[in-house]
C-alpha cells in the first residue's frame, strides 16, 4: 500500500545540494539553537552514523534534498505522525503569514 507523505521517514538516506555526503535521517522538525529556526530534518553521515559524543547533527530542509537513495520504513504509526507534523507545519505557515 502506498501512502502520501509530507516528510521522509526516519532511516531514509538522502543527498543534499552542494554536499557529496550521503545523510541518514534521524529526526524531523528539529530546532536549531544556533540559528533559532526549525529545520525539517536532522541527519548523520551515512554509513558512519553516530560514532562520537562530539558529533553534531546535520540540519536541513526538504528543499535542500537533491536525491533520495533509500526510503525508510513506513507503517500506519509513521503515516499518523506524518499527518501531525504536516498539521503543525500548516499552522506555523499560517502564523508567519499573519505577522
Amino acid at each position: 500500500m502506498l501512502f502520501k507523505k509530507n516528510y521522509l521517514p526516519i532511516g531514509s538516506v538522502v543527498g543534499v545540494k552542494d554536499d557529496s555526503r550521503r545523510l541518514l535521517i534521524i529526526g524531523r522538525q528539529v530546532f536549531s539553537g544556533s540559528n533559532r529556526v526549525v529545520r525539517d530534518y536532522a541527519a548523520l553521515e551515512y554509513p558512519n552514523g553516530f560514532i562520537d559524543a562530539e558529533d553534531t547533527f546535520i540540519l536541513f530542509d526538504r528543499s535542500d534534498i537533491e536525491v533520495v537513495y533509500h526510503y525508510g520504513y513506513v507503517d500506519e504509526v509513521e503515516v499518523e505522525l506524518d499527518k501531525r507534523l504536516h498539521e503543525v507545519d500548516e499552522k506555523g505557515a499560517g502564523k508567519e503569514d499573519d505577522e
